[in-house]
């Protein structure tokens, strides 16, 4: 992929992010109706507040990364930037887990815990590679 495509790709994906993010704000308007409270009992709807923002940050960091490829005019590593990506898309399901009672943030419990543990640990550590590896191609091509 070419500089062009690469900052297509994170910008929509960013994008995407964004509006998907907003649908799950009009989710969030559920429990505040008089026939929704019922519907979501048992589960903590707070924590869908924290997805909310996430994905609307890790969209944000899509769309930064995408900028800083066309303005320095990169090409990072195509791992980069899929684990931009996918960490973008799944390290706010920790908070998803949480809603309904899996505690993400901790690695124990039985397996879906783990599991949840698991993929937050990944999502974040993709973000990391992902951040590294392209201001690092940034940083290159800026010397």
């Amino acid at each position: 992929m070419d500089t062009i495509e690469i900052a297509k790709l994170l910008l929509f994906s960013g994008a995407a992010s964004m509006l998907f993010s907003t649908f799950l704000g009009f989710l969030m308007l559920v429990p505040m109706q008089p026939w929704g409270r019922q519907l979501l009992q048992g589960m903590n709807f707070k924590q869908f507040g924290a997805a909310h923002l996430d994905w609307l940050m890790l969209g944000l960091m899509q769309g930064l990364a995408g900028g800083l490829v066309i303005v320095f005019a990169v090409e990072p590593a195509p791992s980069a930037v899929w684990a931009m990506i996918l960490g973008g898309w799944l390290n706010p399901l920790a908070y998803v887990f949480r809603a309904f009672g899996v505690n993400a943030f901790a690695f124990g419990g039985g397996a879906t815990q783990r599991l949840a543990a698991t993929l937050g640990l990944g999502s974040s550590v993709a973000i990391a590679y992902a951040w590294v590896a392209i201001l690092s191609a940034c940083w290159d091509g800026w010397r």
